[in-house]
């Protein structure tokens, strides 16, 4: 598309997308907007509104753009964005721009370290410069040349079907679909710990840009082909409200004035100021917040002359906004987001260790921030709070440190700072902290195979995970120096009553749990050491969670950490004294929080070290369960050492029920350990196979229960992979490729001359008429070079229903199948005694020439039917 005929577009729908415009920049999934039109400067505003601004590094030129200003990248200079690190795992997205690229290999945007599946890189393919994207070991490219000295918009797509795959990007150049070349598949799992870039990728610094580019969007939804062209029609979109605040966003300010200043919306020709010390009062305009209306987009405040003359209080939390105004438009006024800042206290602030802090190092130093104008400091110390809270007797230093020399390991210590300003002393809070205890750690598991397989190879007690093996082994002559995993289990005590992100910094892959919830899962190699970071998670001071982090080492440097930050607690790994041995029982199964459980379910989980029996508990309510004893009705008894398992027997449907399991040994003082309350929810279906429940050891191979064509010559089917490499991580079952959960069943079919056809026994599950059932579903995913088969069900071994479409195993995503059941009972089944189901291809009554493939299948239920429409209202 031509630079000329865009600006053409630009005119014709100038007027009709005002409205399209202003809900772009309000779009909840617009997570970055950098749209180049500053014109001059070092930043790069976001216009999303989420404040991720960049900076420009190494001076890229100014120039015209698409839509007002765009920059020009070449020898490596471009955008960074300061502690962003893009959109994470599988979750669905969108990167796009415009672009008038010179060269093949050039970064247009990249985050995610290079990996097995961690990275995102869109960029220019090696030749023709066609779009590209790229996560690390696998790549999908597009086949339009963009090398031609024109603008074009390039867009890359990434959907979540449930198992998203680098195969299943889509790529549009200018609106328009491309067609893709080859690709190499692989799931994608973004890790974190390579920071986002705009022409440059942090982790091929070669692949530089060069030429022009312009509009940067990064949304966190898969964008339809309709909101493509959508952007297209409108380049450069429109912004209303003010953004980018200076000072930023809870800035803290060491001066009692500031200059505001703000980034204008396009359509402002003034600007309503709002400014006080009470969010609501700013939030609603009220109480003389209003400062007036200006045409500038800056404003002094606290300082004589201007409003607040006297100055700004210190320790104080300001607020301010900014109404975008312009009389002609019937939007106005544009309301901006509420900003804040701080000015400095008087006093000592942001002591370190913080306040409140446990397990710190006996040896550590104090250090403080002073207060506005602090010549002077007077520290008291001591260990009695009544003794630091009433001190009056102290010497005054200079600096903002002191050394209390060395400490009791596990006492609680307590300090106050005053602060001279030479004319006023200013009293400080008592803080206080913990130092650590000896002791603590986790239990570590290592296995000389990347997948946890089998009997561990050395079992120890690790003082946390903080390791960097190097090349070399975890322990010589035990454990592989390549190629193997550990598994480390216990519990962690928090700090503080807040928010927590818990990460894992490892070289390779890592998952970790919380709680028995997964938090982390980066489990795919990686060429770097790379954090992997979980959601902020609510935690109570003091309370012990249980913690399990997996990791596995294929070649080369070998280094895993678990570290953890809050509000209060810096980043940093997480001592020895925080952690303790898992004392009480984990592992539960059905998983905490799990949903769809099967109704038959049985309750399993894993003893803690010192249990000699479990307690345990169960029931619908739960405050009950979380407050339960050995005289509640949800006491369900004791269960001996061994016996970890619990039949609640069949419940009801789409019900929520939570469990307990306290650890006891009447031989410890510290008995019973009282577990953490689990909770699963029963499914509003009846679940024939989700095939999560096979592992690649007899009796469970999904093989030994789906029967399939071995040893039967006219048979050409074969169930699960026939000869998985355990050490790579491969098994018996497909674990990328799936519909629910974690696990689908591959089904290899042959039908030169011959039938294929699976079969599964009944047990459990044979009356297909309880709770009103009526529709058998299944899911399926085939492949386009699949050889055409019909594809069939049967129950009891003779009535059969054939899929629609004769070309079903082609269909290469996944797809419902659902079949009324009457349609087996017109055959003259009985619905309410199914012994056998099978899945099949061909006709095996009428064998003939045909040919091969292979179809995942998932996720097969009973469902009611579905309530009819109700009738329109006359």
């Amino acid at each position: 598309m031509s630079k000329k005929l865009i600006y053409s577009v630009c005119f014709v729908f100038a007027l009709g997308l005002v409205l399209t415009s202003e809900a772009n920049a309000t779009d909840p999934n617009l997570v970055g907007w950098w749209r180049f039109n500053e014109g001059s400067g070092t930043t790069a505003t976001d216009s999303s509104g989420n404040e991720r601004h960049g900076v420009l590094v190494n001076d890229p030129l100014w120039v015209d753009g698409v839509h007002g200003s765009a920059l020009e990248f070449d020898a490596g200079n471009h955008v960074a964005v300061p502690g962003y690190e893009g959109i994470m795992g599988s979750h669905p997205r969108t990167t796009c721009a415009w672009i008038n690229v010179a060269k093949t290999s050039a970064s247009i945007i990249t985050w995610g370290p290079a990996g097995s599946g961690t990275k995102w890189v869109m960029r220019t393919h090696n030749g023709p410069a066609a779009l590209r994207v790229e996560c690390g070991q696998s790549y999908i490219y597009g086949t339009t040349d963009l090398v031609d000295g024109e603008w074009h918009h390039v867009a890359a797509v990434l959907e979540d079907d449930g198992s998203p795959a680098v195969e299943e990007i889509k790529l549009y150049v200018d609106g328009v679909l491309d067609e893709t070349g080859e690709a190499n598949p692989r799931p994608v799992n973004t890790a974190s710990g390579v920071e986002f870039r705009i022409a440059y990728d942090l982790n091929n610094t070669g692949r530089t840009y060069q030429g022009l580019m312009d509009d940067v969007r990064i949304y966190d939804r898969a964008l339809s082909a309709d909101d493509i062209q959508a952007l297209i029609q409108d380049p450069g979109g429109t912004v209303t409200q003010a953004l980018h605040p200076d000072p930023a966003d809870s800035a803290l300010l060491k001066d009692t004035w500031a200059n505001l200043k703000w980034s204008p919306g396009d359509f402002a020709v003034s600007h309503d100021v709002y400014f006080g010390e009470n969010f609501d009062y700013v939030n609603d305009g009220t109480e003389n917040t209003f400062q007036g209306n200006q045409s500038g987009t800056s404003l002094i405040v606290g300082f004589p002359g201007f409003a607040y003359p006297d100055g700004l209080v210190p320790g104080t939390t300001y607020y301010w906004r900014i109404d975008e105004v312009n009389e002609a438009e019937p939007n106005s006024p544009w309301k901006s987001s509420i900003w804040s800042f701080q000015i400095q206290p008087k006093t000592a602030w942001n002591p370190v260790p913080t306040n409140g802090a446990k397990f710190v190092d006996p040896n550590a130093s104090l250090s403080w921030d002073p207060g506005v104008g602090a010549l002077m400091h007077y520290v008291y110390f001591g260990d009695n709070f009544e003794d630091v809270n009433s001190a009056t007797d102290a010497t005054f230093i200079t600096q903002t440190t002191h050394d209390p020399g060395p400490l009791e390991l596990g006492k609680t210590y307590y300090w106050r700072v005053d602060e001279s300003d030479s004319q006023t002393i200013h009293r400080g809070k008592v803080w206080s902290f913990t130092t650590t205890i000896p002791g603590g750690g986790l239990r570590g598991e290592y296995y000389n195979n990347m997948t946890l397989i089998g009997v561990p190879v050395l079992t120890r007690i690790d003082p946390g995970v903080n390791f960097n093996f190097g090349a070399d082994s975890p322990q010589p002559n035990v454990v592989n120096e390549d190629g193997f995993s550990v598994r480390w289990r216990g519990e962690v005590e928090t700090v503080f009553s807040e928010a927590y992100t818990f990460y894992t910094r490892t070289d390779d892959g890592s998952r970790l749990w919380l709680n028995d919830q997964l938090i982390v899962d980066k489990w795919a190699w990686v060429n770097t050491v790379a954090d992997a970071r979980s959601k902020p998670i609510q935690l109570v001071a003091g309370e012990r969670y249980s913690i399990r982090m997996e990791w596995y080492n294929e070649d080369g440097n070998a280094e895993a950490h678990l570290l953890w930050e809050s509000a209060s607690q810096p980043k940093g790994a997480i001592p020895a004294a925080a952690l303790s041995l898992p004392l009480r029982a984990s592992g539960a199964k059905p998983s905490n929080g799990a949903t769809d459980v099967k109704q038959t379910a049985t309750l399993s989980w894993r003893p803690g070290d010192e249990a000699a029996s479990h307690q345990l508990y169960f029931g619908s309510d739960e405050e009950a369960v979380r407050n339960a004893d050995t005289t509640s009705p949800e006491y369900k008894g004791i269960k001996a050492l061994g016996s970890e398992s619990y039949d609640p027997g069949k419940l009801p449907w789409d019900t929520t029920y939570y469990w307990r399991v306290d650890e006891v040994n009447n031989l410890n003082p510290d008995s019973p350990w009282v577990g953490n309350l689990w909770s699963f929810t029963t499914a509003d279906f009846i679940g024939i196979d989700d095939i999560e429940d096979y592992n690649d050891y007899p009796p469970n191979e999904i093989f030994s229960t789906w029967k399939d064509g071995w040893e039967v010559p006219t048979n050409g089917s074969t169930v699960g992979y026939p000869d998985p490499n355990f050490d790579q991580g491969e098994h018996f079952v497909e674990t990328n490729i799936v519909h629910g959960g974690g696990q689908s069943m591959p089904y290899f079919y042959e039908n030169n001359f011959k039938y294929s056809e699976i079969t599964m026994t009944l047990v459990s599950v044979r009356d297909w008429t309880e709770e009103g059932v009526g529709v058998l579903s299944l899911w399926f995913c085939g492949d386009a070079a699949n050889a055409a088969e019909r594809m069939y069900v049967a129950l009891n071994g003779s009535a059969v229903v054939y899929y629609d479409n004769p070309d079903a195993a082609l269909i290469a995503e996944w797809t419902e199948w659902t079949i009324d059941l009457q349609e087996f009972a017109a055959q003259g089944v009985n619905l309410a005694n199914v012994t056998t189901i099978s899945i099949g291809f061909g006709d095996k009554n009428n064998l003939q020439a045909g040919g091969s493939g292979m179809v995942f299948f998932d996720d097969i239920r009973l469902y009611r039917p579905a309530e009819p429409e109700p009738e329109p209202a006359p």
